[in-house]
Formats: C-alpha cells, sequence, structure tokens
C-alpha cells in the first residue's frame, strides 16, 4: 500500500494533527518565540529544528526498511521522539516563565504519536521555506 494524506486522516490510531492544525500551532509556537526576549532563544529553536529533522529523518526511512533494520533502529528513534518532546517541553517553559502565550503546547496535548507527527510538520515548513 501506498502512504496517502487521505489515509493518514483515517488511521486507525486517531488523534490525527491534520496540516491545518499543524501549521496554526506551529505558527503559535514560532510567534511565541519571537515574543520571548531570552538571549539565547533562538539557539532552542534551532534545537527543536535539528531534533525534528532528525526525527523525520528517521520515520521516513521507516517504509523502507527491513524488520530487522526496523528491530536495529527503533531504541534510536526512540530516543530522537524523546528529543524532541524535551525541546518543545523547554521552548514551553521559557514561554511559560517569561508569560508569552504558550497555547500550542496545549494544543498539540501530549500523546506521543502526535508529537511524532508534529516534528515530521516542522522538518516539512523548514524544508520548504530553505529553498
Amino acid at each position: 500500500m501506498i502512504n496517502t494524506y487521505e489515509a493518514y486522516l483515517k488511521h486507525p490510531a486517531g488523534n490525527i494533527l491534520t496540516v491545518e492544525d499543524a501549521l496554526r500551532i506551529y505558527g503559535k509556537l514560532a510567534k511565541c518565540i519571537e515574543q520571548c526576549t531570552l538571549e539565547d532563544k533562538m539557539e532552542f529553536w534551532q534545537d527543536l529544528l535539528k531534533r525534528a529533522a532528525e526525527y523525520s529523518r528517521i520515520r521516513n526511512g521507516w517504509e523502507t526498511m527491513s524488520r530487522e533494520e526496523k528491530m536495529d533502529a527503533d531504541e534510536g528513534r526512540t530516543l530522537s521522539h524523546d528529543g524532541v518532546i524535551t525541546a518543545l517541553n523547554v521552548l514551553s517553559r521559557i514561554a511559560e516563565k517569561e508569560q508569552v502565550d504558550n497555547s500550542w503546547r496545549s494544543e498539540l496535548g501530549e500523546e506521543r504519536k502526535r508529537i511524532g507527527d508534529f516534528a515530521c510538520f516542522i522538518a516539512y515548513i523548514t524544508g520548504i521555506s530553505n529553498r
């Protein structure tokens, strides 16, 4: 079966993140970070972008991996995913400390699959923006 966005929207795991939702949440996140005054905020932002790109690279390769390759890569994928969650939480804490709207974090939620999807959207947005 060839993966399509339409199939993703019907995924039985549920808690789907649509393109529209991802763009809205990303827009709120970007605005939030722009409003923060922390001097090294861009280092934290770039950390998120790097972690999202790495996780997305691993996840994109999943479809073409053999079962053995997946077993070998699974721990790295989990660690990469954990890194994305940590980076998002750090940015949320920065915003909270600076009393900047970080409603994007509650909109994104805590469900791992949804956060992983968001990481892929971040990599997509970053990729097409850097032409």
